[in-house]
């Protein structure tokens, strides 16, 4: 290849390497567990393309005991205008917690039901493994069925309300995580929320139990 068109080739390759790291957006959300001082953060980064896009989390949540950590990954591959599929993979550490370490990893394909204005609602079904591990107890590994649904839309304009509830379901262990969350945003790239989540471990040999938290959050984008 003679000079000038390693010189082509190379302006653009930087060129569209540019493009890719300008579809990526990230922000900052961060509040406290209402009824305590306890801080909860959420670190992430989107790209959000028509075809695939991708969303990639850190959280923390400060606990009196220690520390709650979770990372994850979800990718979503649009197969027509109201069908896509898509993986979500996590690691979670809660070290005052009944859990101690619980990994996931699972694919499906969602749908989306209804979508006029600002309202939109969907539904996603599949299939998935993950280990958990209880406090001083060894790795308990299950494949397991996921089904979920959500539902967001606007209120008086300003207020955005969300809602989302999934099941993983297996033959030793389910588990029901529920979200509910209303926003309102307070400045540009800004929004103030409320958010309310019920999680339920029901293990086979164990005492079903339940964990509720609320929290006043800020999320700003960049």
């Amino acid at each position: 290849m003679n000079a000038p068109y390693r010189k082509l080739f190379l302006a653009l390759s930087l060129f569209s390497s540019g493009n890719c790291l300008a579809d990526w957006t990230g922000g900052i959300e961060a509040g406290a567990r209402i009824g305590s001082d306890r801080p909860v953060f959420r670190l992430f980064a989107k790209n959000d393309n028509d075809v695939l896009s991708h969303y990639a989390y850190l959280d923390w949540i400060r606990e009196s005991g220690g520390s709650h950590y979770r990372i994850g990954y979800n990718p979503t591959f649009r197969v027509s205008h109201s069908v896509y599929s898509f993986g979500r993979f996590s690691i979670e550490q809660d070290n005052p917690g009944e859990v101690e370490r619980e990994i996931d990893a699972l694919v499906g394909i969602g749908n989306n039901l209804f979508r006029r204005g600002n309202t939109q609602i969907k539904v996603e079904t599949g299939i998935g493994g993950r280990l958990l591990r209880f406090d001083g107890e060894e790795d308990d590994t299950d494949g397991f069925f996921f089904l979920a649904g959500s539902m967001s839309s606007s209120i008086l304009s300003l207020l955005r309300f969300n809602a989302a509830v999934n099941t993983k379901a297996g033959p030793d262990q389910t588990t029901i995580d529920g979200e509910a969350k209303l926003s309102i945003p307070i400045a540009p790239g800004t929004t103030l929320s409320y958010v309310y989540n019920v999680k339920r471990y029901d293990v086979e040999g164990k005492d079903t139990f339940n964990n509720k938290d609320s929290f006043f959050k800020i999320n700003y984008g960049f």
